[in-house]
């Protein structure tokens, strides 16, 4: 007799039952049977499922098991695309030489010797030429003269006073407090230097190294005597202003990290030269020649009538306007004179008054009309070292001014920031100051801010 199969499996050898008692017990059970199965015939039929696996299927364990599968493979997939498309973390580079002025002042302050400036005074000046731009972007170049008929700084008649070599002011300070400049932080003078305040308004200003690269590699300046070197300087100067100052031409140069901002100039002729890289935190890459300063931006004048610069400083100040030469008052002329254009020969001519270095007096540069947002670039700079100083002033035409026993007018200092009331009583107290008599009443050429800086 044939038993049939609970689990529809395929039919297997029928089983010989002993009696029709026994087949009847059989029948009647709940649970399989257990039947004698070769193993062909397994084989041939398949193996049965597991118990669990059985009721997993039943249960739909086979979709689930395809979803898990798919999501899982889904998050794999995902974790590498994240992993793929983030941006790696900006590495971050700390540039040498930079750093606060209140951390330079805590450095250890080191002897300088002085570079002797004069070799022999010259009793003839260079002889007043003409100069001419022809475009925006001329070269300009020293004229050929006789290294003889450069007239060298005295540092030996520059005037004393109880200024100290580190600031100055009726308090006589050096790199501490008081009520004057210096080069570290002064009682109403909050990060101001020599050659700028740190933060703040102004108009930026750079540090430049003649005597090296960005690199730090030296460059092949300052290798003949003194009146060389000095034609050399200029001849930089000139190559940088022809080209308008691009970057092209100032990367060829060392630049300090730090910048100031020029609030207006100032500074003591017996100044030692190393105070230009102290302020701008480079006073370790940097020795104490062959530098220069250069401020740029654009300004609006406080109206727009005439204006001119005068003013002086050793041994370079030169001012531009869009470009073009409009002061020099440099200890000797730096730009050059060719005479072919009679409104240009203006840019260099006595102020008298009182002296500033020595027997020099400050220059007066020619008249420019201010109108809207005008761009000017200043450079000051020292060549040879040893000591600098000066000051730049700015007349109004048509303006009343104080005069002076010798007639010529009391003028303020060109500022690009409004001072307020200390600021302005401590600039008046300090003695250089007293001694070249300015103005106090300063008007302020504000500074036009761009958006790329």
């Amino acid at each position: 007799m044939n038993i049939p199969n609970r689990h529809d499996s395929p039919p297997v050898r029928p089983v010989k039952i002993q009696s029709l008692q026994r087949e009847h017990e059989l029948l009647s059970m709940p649970e399989p049977l257990e039947a004698e199965v070769s193993m062909d015939e397994v084989s041939a039929a398949g193996k049965k499922d597991h118990v669990f696996v059985s009721y997993w299927r039943k249960a739909g364990g086979g979709s689930l098991s395809v979803s898990i599968a798919l999501h899982v493979a889904l998050l794999v997939a995902a974790y590498f695309i994240v992993d793929t498309i983030s941006p790696p973390e900006a590495k971050v580079d700390f540039v040498p030489g930079g750093g606060s002025k209140a951390a330079a002042q805590a450095s250890q302050e080191r002897t300088h010797q002085v570079q002797q400036k004069k070799f022999n005074k010259m009793q003839q000046s260079m002889p007043m030429k003409r100069i001419v731009v022809e475009s925006s972007s001329a070269t300009i170049s020293l004229p050929d003269l006789p290294l003889e008929d450069i007239d060298l700084p005295d540092t030996s008649s520059m005037m004393g006073g109880a200024m100290g070599g580190g600031g100055f002011g009726s308090a006589g300070v050096g790199l501490g407090s008081g009520n004057g400049i210096g080069s570290g932080a002064m009682k109403g003078f909050a990060g101001m230097t020599f050659f700028g305040k740190i933060g703040g308004d102004g108009i930026p200003g750079s540090f430049y190294d003649l005597k090296q690269d960005r690199k730090r590699q030296p460059l092949t300046y300052g290798r003949g005597n003194q009146a060389e070197t000095f034609r050399e300087y200029a001849g930089h100067i000139n190559k940088v202003a022809a080209r308008r100052f691009g970057a092209s031409v100032l990367d060829g140069y060392y630049k300090a990290s730090q910048e100031v901002n020029f609030t207006y100039l100032l500074v003591p002729t017996d100044t030692l030269a190393t105070e230009g890289p102290k302020c701008f935190g480079a006073e370790k890459e940097v020795q104490p020649s062959g530098w220069f300063v250069h401020y740029t931006g654009n300004v609006v004048a406080p109206d727009n009538g005439e204006w001119r610069f005068v003013g002086f400083f050793d041994d370079l100040l030169i001012v531009y306007i869009n470009g073009k030469p409009v002061l020099d008052g440099s200890w000797n002329p730096m730009v050059e004179r060719s005479g072919r254009n009679g409104d240009v020969d203006d840019i260099r001519q006595e102020f008298r008054g009182p002296s500033i270095a020595g027997d020099r007096t400050a220059y007066v540069g020619r008249w420019i009309k201010f109108s809207g947002s005008t761009r000017i670039d200043i450079v000051v700079g020292e060549t040879p070292g040893g000591k600098v100083g000066g000051l730049l002033m700015v007349e109004k035409k048509g303006a009343t001014y104080e005069r002076r026993a010798d007639g010529t007018p009391i003028l303020p200092l060109f500022s690009a920031v409004a001072l307020d009331a200390g600021e302005k009583k401590g600039l008046m107290e300090n003695a250089f100051a007293k001694r070249v008599q300015v103005d106090p009443n300063m008007p302020v050429f504000e500074v036009k801010k761009s958006v790329f800086r």
